[in-house]
């Protein structure tokens, strides 16, 4: 199994997320996802400490091509790091109504480092409405 940060860990357990079911990784291309997923990477920013740093994002727009630069990028929301979030706040953040719209970004797909990995927020959701019921 991947090994993950201690902050993206933390937020694997306070939202009951299944790193072994539920995260998977997908292609650096178009397929990767669909706006409204949850995407994680780690980003190249530089040299030194943090500047690998993993990014949980939240993907508002498909991935596009820039027309002058050819680039590839993911334009979403970065979620905040560490964070107090529950399974019912997840929800909440797949609705889009707990994000500040200052970590609005968009990132430069061939910068990212290593794999890219999704969030399967059908599963999560549906375990978390089960259980709220119970």
């Amino acid at each position: 199994m991947a090994r993950f940060s201690t902050q993206l860990t933390n937020f694997f357990l306070q939202t009951a997320i299944d790193p072994k079911e539920d995260v998977k990784m997908v292609p650096k291309s178009h397929s990767c996802a669909t706006a409204g997923d949850f995407i994680f990477f780690r980003y190249k920013l530089g040299t030194g400490m943090g500047s690998r740093e993993e990014r949980l994002f939240l993907l508002l727009e498909p991935i596009t091509r820039d027309a002058k630069t050819g680039n590839e990028l993911l334009t979403g929301i970065r979620v905040p790091l560490p964070g107090e979030y529950s399974p019912g706040s997840l929800v909440n953040l797949y609705k889009n109504k707990e994000l500040p719209p200052d970590n609005y970004r968009t990132y430069i797909m061939s910068k990212i480092y290593g794999p890219l990995r999704k969030i399967n927020k059908g599963r999560v959701i549906v375990r978390y409405l089960r259980n709220r019921g119970q």
